[in-house]
């Protein structure tokens, strides 16, 4: 009996083996994997958000922007803080000017009351004196033996120009039935002979004294004398000068 016939057997065919070219293939099938997906994604994107890329061109602009806006922001305030110390100084140095007016306005109007009040002294046909007593007056000081006097001195002669010198103040009177002249130095504390004065057109000078519990006052003499050798009298009884204090403190 005939043996059955075997099917040929298949041919083998035996390449080389190359790893680096292997290789060259995977990398260019993940790279065109990558690819796709990159693809994909924008695509996706382009179609679930239209615009976006615009979007972020804007985004981008907005940003830039933003810092130079918050750049011009800070110098502003930088410029406003300059300006609000400059503002701050010349409202001070205002401030300060405006409180100088204020005093020389006030010094103003106190010379033009010290002239207006000059004026009506000496009044406008007075003769031309160099030193006069123009006013004296006296005032009780409480129950007290204690005096309060005023004296206003004038001059008309010399204008603008200084005069001084003191005055010298004497009280007549009685003391134990024998007649007696009290002085400054015998009345007050301080024993001053005379009291001073320095004036261009007039003052008022003011001072206290004490008379003695036994004296009697009748009449009040005052002597001023300047440094340039002026000189004037005035002899004033007590009882004028007591009316001539009371008027005037009714007045005040």
């Amino acid at each position: 009996m005939p043996l059955p016939s075997r099917p040929p057997l298949p041919q083998l065919v035996v390449r080389p083996h190359d790893p680096g070219k292997m290789r060259i293939v995977f990398s260019l099938i993940a790279l065109l994997w990558v690819l796709s997906l990159v693809v994909v994604w924008r695509l996706g994107s382009e179609s679930s958000a239209p615009g976006f890329g615009d979007l972020r061109l804007a985004q981008e602009r907005s940003t830039v922007e933003l810092g130079r806006a918050a750049s011009e922001l800070d110098a502003l305030k930088d410029r406003i803080a300059v300006l609000e110390r400059s503002e701050q100084v010349s409202r001070t140095a205002n401030e300060s000017l405006q409180e100088t007016l204020r005093q020389r306005e006030s010094e103003i109007a106190s010379l033009r009351a010290d002239i207006a009040f000059f004026e009506r002294l000496v009044g406008g046909g007075a003769p031309r004196q160099p030193l006069a007593i123009n006013a004296f007056s006296v005032r009780p000081i409480g129950d007290s033996r204690g005096h309060a006097y005023a004296l206003t001195l004038t001059q008309n002669l010399k204008k603008a120009a200084v005069t001084s010198g003191g005055v010298e103040l004497a009280i007549e009177g009685v003391e134990d039935g024998q007649l007696r002249t009290l002085t400054l130095a015998d009345l007050t504390p301080e024993g001053a002979a005379s009291v001073p004065f320095s004036f261009k057109y007039f003052q008022r000078l003011d001072g206290n004294f004490v008379l003695p519990d036994k004296f009697t006052p009748n009449r009040v003499r005052l002597v001023v004398k300047s440094s340039s050798g002026e000189q004037a009298q005035r002899s004033i009884g007590w009882t004028e000068a007591l009316a001539i204090g009371e008027k005037d403190d009714v007045r005040q």
